[in-house]
């Protein structure tokens, strides 16, 4: 994958986020999604 593709790639994800985040704006669900973010660990890969 070259330069190029990654890119479009990493702009269309970032459309993506700034669309869902306008969304939970729109319809006030943004504690909600604040509290999920919060919530959410992060596995660590490796460990034994």
């Amino acid at each position: 994958m070259d330069l190029s593709e990654k890119r479009i790639i990493g702009s269309l994800m970032l459309l993506a986020g700034i669309t869902f985040l306008s969304m939970a704006l729109y319809t006030n669900q943004l504690p909600l999604i604040l509290e999920l973010i919060k919530k959410f660990e992060p596995a660590i890969a490796g460990l034994p």
